[in-house]
């Protein structure tokens, strides 16, 4: 159903661009009615709307019936972000390493922990 929508969807934007470059521009008929005397033109009285008027406006709506639909099926598919990072966090669990104890002691007795390496050994900054 999705392939076909967007199938849908990419041939109706391919049209609506189409049948918009092929009308006829309207600044020319605002410059003209500037200077003519023919402010009828400019702001009204337009008569009755051309066939690519027409099938610009359904174009348009269908467009925006695809895209709305896109957004619906593609929203139902990948669920809530919240439910997803809920069931991909791992149970916590206790260390197997003997190190964060050290931790847990150095904070209770405020004495350096004993480490193997240099690096670990040098006093911290004050």
């Amino acid at each position: 159903m999705t392939t076909i929508l967007v199938i849908v969807h990419v041939l109706v934007a391919i049209s609506l661009i189409a049948v918009v470059l092929i009308q006829r521009g309207q600044g020319s008929d605002m410059g003209a009615s500037f200077g003519g005397g023919g402010a009828q033109t400019l702001f009204g009285s337009r008569g009755s709307g051309s066939f690519l008027g027409k099938l610009t406006g359904a174009l348009a709506a269908t467009f925006m019936l695809t895209s709305l639909s896109l957004a619906f099926f593609s929203q139902q598919q990948t669920g809530s972000v919240v439910d997803r990072a809920i069931a991909n966090q791992a149970p916590l669990s206790a260390p197997a390493s003997g190190k964060p104890a050290a931790l847990k002691d150095q904070l209770k007795t405020g004495a350096p922990a004993k480490s193997s390496t240099p690096a670990e050994s040098l006093p911290a900054a004050e």
